[in-house]
């Protein structure tokens, strides 16, 4: 194989390293951001089921 021919078949690879590489990025901010969201979601029903807690001791 030609010196030209295994570049060609480099930059292709390293074209297509990049491109898994970008989507890998991009499926990891989005994972990223998911979780921030149930993270807080989380949280909030945390202090319902405290507020309930009260509640009910309160009521019993």
């Amino acid at each position: 194989m030609k010196d030209e021919e295994k570049m060609e078949i480099q930059e292709i690879q390293l074209k297509e390293a990049k491109h898994i590489a970008e989507e890998a990025d991009r499926k990891y901010e989005e994972v990223a951001r998911k979780l921030v969201i149930l993270e807080g979601e989380l949280e909030r029903a945390e202090e319902r089921a405290e507020i309930a807690e009260l509640l009910v001791h309160i009521f019993n």
